[in-house]
């Protein structure tokens, strides 16, 4: 391309970034950003001597949390908030990494020891391999074999651990190629005469993918076995896995391999993958892995009805993580980190968020809360109904005192945060004896269900004491007999109703040594109903029938049976009651689930319009913000103070199918340059305005909104429409 010169043929004309296929833009105030950035401080080394000895200042975290309660919290209350966020999350933390860790602590156990016991005489010369059923959470396979790797390596010692995926064996070279490095790689104390004897002998030079190497190291070490782990079976080239096992069975008389084999799915679906060659060279044994479901329900137990918790969740919010985590996930991990999120958006946006970190502390807690908590808590709906519910008792003098009191009120909060705490701790009592005695009747009517799925219904209201589900329990407890209700009640001995029927446990079991039958003792109430004869006449006939049969032990038996039956009665009737009606419920318990919607589940493209259409709504300056009108229609104008994406995109949208280029270029320049800026809007020359022009273009693209067309090369034509 030619380049036309003035009459004149002035050099000032001349632009060399006219005539470079490529330069770097740097936006003006980049540089002086540069130069106002603080240059970054290196590590040095930690003195020693007296020096050393002197404990360094360290300086206190920032917090992160804003000031609540349209600014009038104080600093201290918005640091206590943090500081109670980051205590009880950590320690929440520690106990879901130890339950984790030790959810597979027997299957770690078993497959160890048949490691540790695998070699190919015992097998009939074919290759030890162990079938671990993972599971189908994808997520959890890897911190798995990454303790199966550490026992086996570091514990037992049975020699090195290749974790092979699907990514790692694109074809059986790099397959090799990773096994051999990595397990010649794992011996640290290799001297040169080793590596030379693992290379080759005599000045052979073998290939990396060589099984020669990895036979010379095992020469070098003997007893060592090579274990190699393939994560995901499912996913792995059956043609290269063949390969693989037939190869370790031509070495295995000198490489001692052992096999470890995740499988997701099923041994059906394993076993049709792989050719009947393939696998009759190979002997395994078959190691189940926990459920999923199991380990959540170890996590959720702790995290929202351990004792040791205080942020508990709300039926919404547990119906909502339940649902995505057995629909969507499967993932324990996706379920901590919603859990964490939860423990965030609480403690950032309750300014009373701060009670939790004071409930065994009620002085504390009294000092701490200031005149606008206390307003607050006034307009609580747990606190109306507080109110209502004196009312109607008639404790007028109450209700003037907490409505004018701030200091009674306050007595009263740190008082009643303990008994809410208290109240919570008893409802998860109450459901453990419910999972446990529901799981001990052998009815089919009766399935066991997990807490986190008894836990909304009772907040809700639909699970009490008068409710089918409890009242058919306490039936079928009443129908027990000796060996059935000793089980019951050993199951139950370590739970919060352990001191109320340890008592009735020894009375029954002496009872039933006495017995010199050996038989099980039955009660009076386990009468079998003719459904033939339903009349009451029939049925109280059928039950001094039934009366009449039974023994002096069994009439005894009888008793301590009703006794059980009451004090289960008691204990639900005390514990199993919704908390919604109870004061301060919406601080200890978390019942959001917008914020876990819009982060968890985000809908991506209404998030990009909304961004590319109110720059202010995310970067909050003034710069973007919109006037009152706009606010109202919430459609903001075209401004030169906009990103200059965001001004493309505007006049994107003012657009037909097909945008000309050059018309897209026109406009954009008359607002950021000036010709169309208003008064004060920083303006910007010709080139830094076609610079900006190019990579808003290019960031268009790349969001998928316009694309490049082949009937008309000067134009865009639209690929997305706004609102679809």
């Amino acid at each position: 391309m030619t380049r036309s010169h003035s009459p004149e043929g002035s050099e000032d004309d001349y632009n060399p970034q006219e005539h470079q296929t490529c330069y770097i833009f740097t936006p003006a105030g980049d540089d002086r950003e540069a130069a106002a950035r603080p240059a970054k401080r290196r590590r040095t080394a930690k003195p020693k001597g007296k020096a050393a000895e002197q404990p360094a200042t360290e300086e206190p975290e920032i917090c992160l949390f804003p000031t609540l309660l349209n600014g009038k919290e104080t600093e201290t209350a918005a640091r206590e908030r943090w500081d109670t966020y980051n205590r009880l999350w950590a320690d929440q933390e520690l106990r879901t990494r130890a339950i984790l860790d030790s959810f597979n602590q027997k299957t770690l156990d078993d497959v160890s020891a048949f490691v540790l016991s695998a070699s190919h005489e015992n097998y009939d010369e074919k290759i030890p391999t162990a079938l671990v059923l993972t599971g189908p959470n994808i997520a959890a396979h890897g911190p798995l074999f990454a303790q199966f790797a550490t026992r086996m390596r570091d514990v037992d010692r049975t020699g090195p651990v290749v974790l092979l995926t699907s990514k790692d064996a694109a074809n059986i070279k790099g397959a090799l190629k990773k096994l051999i490095r990595d397990a010649t790689q794992q011996d640290e104390g290799m001297d040169d005469e080793d590596e030379e004897a693992v290379v080759g002998r005599k000045g052979a030079k073998l290939l990396n993918y060589d099984l020669q190497i990895l036979q010379n190291w095992c020469a070098l070490h003997t007893g060592q076995k090579v274990v190699v782990a393939i994560q995901d079976t499912e996913a792995f080239d059956s043609g290269i896995l063949a390969d693989l096992v037939e190869l370790f069975s031509s070495y295995l008389d000198r490489i001692p391999f052992v096999l470890l084999l995740g499988i997701a799915t099923s041994l059906d679906i394993f076993h049709d993958k792989l050719p009947k060659a393939t696998i009759r060279k190979m002997q395994g044994k078959k190691f189940d892995v926990d459920r999923a479901e199991e380990c959540l329900a170890q996590v959720f137990n702790d995290a929202v009805l351990g004792n040791k918790s205080v942020l508990r969740l709300g039926d919404s919010m547990c119906d909502l993580l339940i649902d995505r985590q057995k629909n969507h996930t499967q993932s324990i991990q996706t379920f901590i980190a919603a859990l964490k999120y939860a423990y965030m958006s609480h403690f950032y946006a309750n300014p009373l968020s701060i009670i939790l970190g004071f409930v065994n502390e009620p002085e504390k807690l009294v000092q701490l809360l200031s005149v606008e908590h206390v307003q607050a808590i006034r307009n609580l709906t747990s606190f109306k109904k507080f109110i209502e519910n004196k009312l109607e008792a008639q404790e007028t003098e109450e209700v003037r005192k907490l409505l004018q009191d701030d200091s009674y009120l306050r007595t009263v909060v740190a008082t009643s945060a303990v008994e809410c705490h208290s109240s919570a701790v008893g409802l998860a009592g109450a459901l453990e004896v419910l999972e446990i005695a529901r799981g001990c009747i052998s009815s089919s009517s009766a399935p066991r269900a997990p807490r986190y799925e008894l836990l909304p219904r009772v907040l809700v209201g639909d699970l009490h004491v008068e409710s089918p589900l409890i009242r058919e329990l306490l039936l079928s407890v009443k129908k027990m007999n000796s060996t059935s209700l000793l089980a019951m009640l050993s199951s139950i001995s370590h739970s919060a109703l352990d001191p109320q029927l340890s008592q009735l446990k020894e009375d029954i079991s002496a009872l039933v040594s006495s017995s010199s039958s050996g038989s099980a003792l039955t009660s009076e109430f386990d009468v079998a109903t003719n459904s033939l004869r339903s009349t009451a006449v029939s049925k109280k006939i059928q039950l001094n029938a039934h009366k009449s049969g039974l023994t002096k032990l069994d009439s005894e038996y009888s008793g301590l049976v009703q006794k059980v039956h009451d004090e289960l009665l008691q204990f639900f009737t005390d514990t199993l009651h919704s908390p919604k009606g109870s004061f301060l419920y919406e601080v200890f318990y978390y019942d959001l689930q917008f914020p876990h919607k819009d982060v968890f589940a985000p809908n991506a493209r209404a998030r990009v319009e909304r961004a590319l259409s109110n720059p202010f709504d995310y970067l909050n300056c003034k710069c973007c913000q919109m006037t009152r009108e706009e606010e109202e229609t919430r459609e903001s104008t075209v401004k030169a103070t906009h990103p200059p994406t965001c001004v493309v995109y505007k006049l994107y949208l003012e657009g037909g199918a097909l945008i000309n280029s050059f018309d897209l270029w026109s406009a954009f320049k008359s607002v950021v340059t000036g010709e169309d800026a208003e008064d004060g809007d920083e303006q910007v020359d010709v080139d830094t305005a076609q610079a900006l022009f190019y990579r808003s273009v290019a960031e268009m693209k790349f969001l998928g909104f316009v694309k490049q067309t082949r009937k008309r090369v000067d134009h865009l034509q639209k690929f997305a429409w706004k609102g679809l």
